[in-house]
């Protein structure tokens, strides 16, 4: 797992929240967060081994960010530690009317990351990396390397698009992606609609093995290989969304690495999805037991 670890703060309110409104919270709470991060939470918690590669900066936030990790199950060996920058901070502002969140993040340690040995990665069966790496040098210029690198060891690389890198040279700088994944919104800022003769028009010209659409309260779509599957999302009463994106990620990328089929990859995909919508915070994820009790079947 390739990404940023950061510290997330929330404020829950109603009414919404724009530039120039006020707004009294009625509460709020700290804890850790970072798409990559959350992400390995949530296989980590399925019970796969998962590693993590990030940057903290050497503060009191960065030592929790790790811990925090380290208490989850997740190998921290190659998180650096890095001394003249400070760990990530997102600020999150979540409508308790409708569920949605707003979020401001303060990227600094996380865009510093350097990997001089591709070693741990080359035992990896699975690279996953989170598209916040992408948007700002130095990191864009890194994580690009690295993605071509880890492709050229016959690591299977995943890539999670954000707003800011929907962008078709940007993600055709990456090399052959073999699972590009992102929300309706981002790949339409690519030019492409979800559905099967737009994505494979994407896939022709992005250079992408397999396309994976987030459809939110729709569910998720996919083109893998020769076959369009769209599945429809499980139905449960929105608290938070945040993060709802990265446990998806996790749900399908946890099909992948067990050989599922795609429609089960979508499934399992859309329940953790569903489960993070209903309780609050980025790291309300489910263990595999209650993954496989919203299914109904062992995973």
């Amino acid at each position: 797992m390739l990404g940023s670890v950061a510290q997330d703060t929330y404020l829950y309110v109603r009414g919404g929240f724009s530039l120039g409104c006020s707004r009294v919270a009625e509460s709020f709470r700290i804890g850790g967060g970072g798409s990559a991060a959350n992400t390995a939470v949530a296989l980590a918690r399925l019970g796969l081994k998962v590693g993590f590669l990030g940057a903290v900066g050497a503060d009191d936030v960065g030592s929790f960010l790790k811990e925090d990790l380290m208490r989850e199950g997740i190998d921290v060996s190659q998180v650096q530690v890095l001394k003249d920058h400070l760990s990530s901070r997102v600020y999150v502002i979540v409508d308790l009317d409708s569920g949605e969140r707003g979020m401001v993040g303060l990227r600094d340690a996380c865009n510093f990351l350097q990997i001089r040995s591709m070693e741990y990665i080359s035992q990896s069966s699975l690279l996953h990396v989170s598209g916040y790496m992408l948007q700002e040098e130095p990191g864009r210029s890194r994580t690009l390397e690295i993605m071509r690198k880890a492709k050229e060891l016959g690591v299977t690389l995943s890539l999670d698009l954000t707003q800011e890198i929907a962008q078709r040279s940007l993600i055709k700088r990456a090399g052959e992606i073999d699972f590009l994944l992102g929300n309706e919104s981002e790949f339409r800022l690519l030019g492409y609609e979800p559905s099967e003769m737009s994505l494979k028009i994407a896939r022709r010209e992005l250079g992408c093995q397999n396309i994976v659409v987030k459809l939110g309260a729709r569910g998720s779509a996919a083109l893998m290989g020769d076959e369009f599957i769209h599945k429809g999302a499980f139905r449960v009463k929105v608290v938070d969304t945040t993060g709802a994106g990265d446990a998806f990620n996790a749900g399908f990328l946890y099909g992948i690495i067990k050989q599922y089929s795609a429609e089960d990859c979508l499934e399992i995909g859309n329940a953790l999805g569903a489960y993070a919508c209903i309780g609050e915070g980025a790291r309300h994820l489910p263990k595999k037991e209650e993954v496989e009790l919203m299914l109904g079947r062992k995973i």
